[in-house]
């Protein structure tokens, strides 16, 4: 735990931000990297903002939606009311997924007091459905997650993963770009020494 902290101390300020008090190892105050910035009160850097225009929506690049329970009669029906709901929304399903089920399995006394012979296997299993969706615009998805988790059957659980396509910030360029204006230079370059 020591060594974490002191290495939190070093490596995560630059030298002249560390007053040599803050690296005395005193055993009794263990000073983490969150209450050594507090202390030498040095401002968080923030994640740069990027503004989209006044009435953009986001747009999802994909939207996979897992959901697993111990029934496949019931997942089936649930997947009728996806595509019942995507075709209402008029989203297309890319791919939809039956994974191989997930099986555990217990050997167990039968009871906590019974004898050593007397032994039960129990198994649980847990399926699968995935649903791929790609393309979609930010309320559309919102809308067709809020029809698809409020109609959850009891036993189910959900997981929703989205990508999001978020734009370049200004100071990356294009590879194309950069590459495209080094030749120019050195086109430049070649042409001056010639002459």
């Amino acid at each position: 735990m020591l060594a974490r902290t002191v290495f939190n101390q070093i490596f995560l300020f630059k030298p002249s931000q560390i007053p040599i008090s803050a690296l005395s190892l005193n055993y009794r105050s263990i000073t983490t990297a969150a209450r050594l910035k507090k202390q030498l009160k040095i401002p968080s850097t923030p994640r740069p903002h990027i503004e989209r225009p006044a009435g953009s929506d986001e747009l999802y690049k994909r939207l996979c939606v897992e959901v697993r329970g111990h029934d496949p009669a019931v997942l089936e029906s649930y997947e009728r009311f996806v595509r019942l709901v995507s075709t209402e929304l008029d989203i297309q399903p890319v791919n939809i997924e039956n994974p191989l089920f997930f099986t555990e399995r217990w050997t167990l006394l039968r009871s906590k007091f019974a004898k050593k012979k007397y032994w039960r296997e129990y198994e649980i299993r847990t399926y699968y459905k995935k649903f791929h969706f790609k393309h979609l615009t930010g309320s559309t998805a919102d809308t067709f997650l809020e029809y698809v988790q409020r109609n959850l059957p009891e036993g189910i659980m959900m997981i929703v993963e989205r990508i999001r396509l978020e734009p370049f910030r200004d100071n990356l360029v294009s590879p194309s770009s950069s590459s495209s204006s080094t030749t120019t230079s050195d086109n430049n370059s070649e042409q001056q020494e010639n002459s």
